[in-house]
């Protein structure tokens, strides 16, 4: 018995030495089809090569507060950029309290910068060029730190930055924030290869979301993929995000004024907060901002549901063997100037990256842009079925 007993625990240990094989997620993909498909979207990422400007300097007699250059990253930044960026504004002008400041730049850094100084008690105004066609509303909606291009020296306050507004949108999942609604949150698994950067590798080490899991992916048609890690993170409901944050900067009697800026000097204020994005190009001559442009398609209510529950970000094998991505988030609504208040769509497939430091001819960009949604069509439908896209 006693040598029974010393086998058994021999197999025993033998057993725990060996690794497990991975867990089986078996998954439900969108339908792909030309009738599947609602929007092919375009927007202009305004990155910032090195580090974002968020910073305070005097320019002509007003005080410029920046904030811009967060790439893809905005809304995974927001909180925490603004956070920075009116610390170091109340810590070298400590009795501007109540001051008028005009905020340039109407997308989630902008809004969120107007409604987080009204309230701290100054009296507020912003001017956009833009306010429904930007990247801010077309944003996919994962939470990671990608789409982001910084120095190693900076990669230290991208991850503050970061992790503020985990912790904001934490606050927001839990039904405790002031100004966004519960809904505008989900807290859903992401599915990515093991040699992909996910993004929330930064979260892991620092325990504010639970350890990666290897998984072996099962479409339920014939494909899957083994060797991925599934992570957990948040689904940022983007669209509503900005509703949200335009109904807040309504209810604060904050105005938007529609019109290009071409100089600090236009405004009677002497407190500007610039997180025009792109415009920092020109506003600031600020050689270090690089458009970047990506691509997106939304689908529609005949590509199904059961894909609404998870996300995808991953390499994948490109055209010609490069390396590109295929991700998949469960985004369900879509603001345009045509659909102000947003439109339903059932998920939004991606996605590029392409840096555009040099203008195109719009036929050059006609060109670009077909080509990368006839690729990035191919690569989702070879990674969800195994088979390049059938119009």
């Amino acid at each position: 018995m006693e040598y029974l007993r010393c086998v058994s625990i021999f197999f025993v240990l033998m057993l725990g030495a060996i690794p497990l094989t991975a867990a089986v997620e078996k998954l439900t993909p969108p339908s792909i089809t030309g009738e599947t498909i609602d929007q092919r979207i375009t927007c202009i990422r305004p990155m910032r090569e090195g580090k974002f400007n968020i910073s305070v300097e005097d320019i002509e007699e007003k005080i410029v507060v920046h904030c811009y250059g967060h790439g893809g990253s905005g809304c995974t930044t927001s909180f925490g950029s603004v956070a920075r960026a009116i610390d170091l504004f109340t810590q070298k002008y400590p009795n501007k309290k109540g001051s008028h400041v005009r905020v340039l730049g109407a997308g989630i850094i902008g809004l969120t910068a107007a409604v987080e100084l009204a309230r701290l008690g100054y009296s507020v105004r912003i001017t956009a060029e833009e306010i429904y066609d930007i990247p801010s509303f077309k944003n996919a909606g994962y939470f990671a730190l990608v789409s982001v291009r910084t120095d190693p020296e900076e990669q230290e306050n991208l991850k503050r930055i970061g992790m503020k507004t985990f912790e904001e949108y934490k606050t927001i999942h839990e039904g405790k924030h002031p100004y966004i609604s519960k809904e505008c949150i989900k807290y859903l698994p992401v599915y990515s290869s093991a040699d992909t950067e996910s993004g929330v590798e930064d979260l892991e080490a620092c325990g504010l979301i639970p350890k990666r899991e290897p998984v072996t992916i099962d479409f339920g048609n014939g494909v899957t993929h083994p060797g991925f890690n599934k992570f957990y993170t948040y689904f940022m409901d983007t669209t509503r995000i900005m509703l949200d944050l335009h109904r807040e900067v309504e209810r604060l009697g904050i105005t938007i004024e529609n019109k290009k800026v071409a100089a600090f000097e236009e405004f009677a204020e002497d407190i500007i907060f610039d997180c025009s994005g792109l415009g920092g190009k020109e506003l600031n001559n600020d050689k270090q901002m690089v458009p970047v442009r990506g691509h997106l398609v939304n689908l529609n209510k005949d590509s199904g549901t059961d894909h609404m529950n998870y996300m995808i970000y991953t390499k994948v094998k490109g055209y010609e063997g490069n390396q590109a991505y295929v991700y998949m988030f469960p985004k369900c609504l879509q603001v345009s100037e045509q659909d102000s208040q947003g439109r339903e769509v059932y998920g939004t497939l991606g996605g590029t990256f392409i840096k555009m430091p040099e203008p195109k001819s719009e036929a050059e960009l006609a060109k670009l842009d077909a080509d990368e949604f006839r690729k990035m069509l191919d690569r989702n439908c070879q990674f969800f079925f195994g088979k390049k896209f059938d119009q």
